[in-house]
């Protein structure tokens, strides 16, 4: 370990810091905007209802507390804020222990005589658990908003459609259990890697990601989780396939011909998050197949493996983007798009 690469925490894997540092520096300051956005939008409801300011009930539809379709994509881009949390962690921690061993061994050193204290660090510990935590909640919640879309489209008159009480239940539901199973495998991956050599240094730890041959838990959790991610996110995929083509066939259960085409366009928007969530799961799935026929596959040894398990979290950049520029592709001001585009095919909810 001669260098700053091969003291950061990506090693000498220059291509997955630079993927990660991108993500990073866009993809929280988005999110953050996207969720300022939903509270002030909630707020600015409230005051209204306070001072009975509302011109008709269906505006009360774009509150995050008065229409279930909202509180599932806040509670998604929630989501995503965590997954650009997790990449900031490991941006940080680049800088940070990069000039820490540095400071510690020189610029010279023998790399197999430095401990590996990144891997064992709090940080890389809570950075394990965010990481899972987003993952899980990406998978849920982008199934259930699809679920969601696709009864309110295709099923309108539906008993069985989400209300807020469901809705509140569903998400508890969801954030519990990521958080109980994040915190129960990030917990124990970590503890595994604290019983290996002290100075082994690979990429994938580095990245603070759960090491699916380091315990047996983990590894068939791993599985589990690429290919149920795969499956509910294609699942998804379908669901709004069937929306668009519903909406493109009819426009009966539209108040207007506007109200049809703006819903069209949320509905495209929508099934772009659940396609890239497709599209970042098929290298890492098909790589994991790989590896399970061919043992002896090593992909870790180049770039594109680590990069895959990093593009995991790429919707952390696209889909604020995508909520961004909602009211612009529909027209309208940012405080109208609930109203358009699901407060009025809520009612009844």
């Amino acid at each position: 370990m001669s260098n700053f690469s091969s003291y950061s925490v990506f090693l000498d894997f220059n291509v997955v810091r630079g993927l990660c540092w991108s993500l990073a520096v866009i993809s929280v300051p988005c999110n953050i905007i996207v969720v300022i956005r939903f509270i002030l939008l909630n707020c600015r409801c409230r005051r209204k209802l306070l001072t009975k300011a509302f011109n008709s009930p269906y505006q009360l539809r774009f509150s995050i507390n008065h229409n279930p379709s909202i509180f599932l994509l806040f509670n998604l881009t929630l989501g995503d804020l965590i997954s650009s949390l997790y990449l900031l962690l490991l941006a940080i921690g680049d800088i940070t222990y990069a000039n820490y061993y540095q400071h510690l061994h020189g610029s010279d050193s023998n790399h197999s005589i430095i401990r590996n204290d990144w891997v064992i660090s709090p940080m890389c510990t809570m950075s394990r658990i965010l990481s899972q935590v987003a993952l899980l909640i990406s998978i849920l919640l982008t199934f259930i908003v699809a679920v969601d879309r696709f009864i309110l489209v295709v099923f309108p008159r539906s008993r069985r459609k989400i209300t807020m009480r469901r809705a509140y239940i569903i998400t508890t539901v969801c954030w519990l259990f990521a958080i109980m199973i994040s915190i129960l495998v990030g917990l124990i991956s970590a503890q595994s890697v604290a019983r290996r050599s002290s100075t082994r240094f690979d990429i994938i730890s580095h990245l603070c990601h759960m090491e699916a041959f380091t315990n047996y838990f983990i590894y068939v959790f791993a599985y589990i989780e690429i290919f149920i991610g795969f499956g509910l996110h294609l699942t998804s995929m379908i669901l709004y396939i069937i929306i668009y083509r519903k909406l493109k066939q009819s426009q009966q259960n539209f108040l207007t011909i506007s109200l049809n085409r703006s819903e069209k366009r949320i509905s495209i928007i929508l099934a772009s998050i659940v396609l890239t969530n497709v599209l970042t799961y098929v290298p890492i799935t098909f790589i994991t197949i790989i590896g399970h026929a061919n043992p002896s596959y090593s992909p870790v040894a180049n770039q594109f493996f680590p990069s895959t398990v990093l593009l995991l979290y790429v919707n952390a950049v696209i889909n604020p983007i995508l909520f961004i520029s909602l009211s612009a592709k529909i027209g309208l001001p940012t405080r109208q798009i609930g109203q358009i585009g699901d407060c009025n095919l809520s009612i009844g909810r």
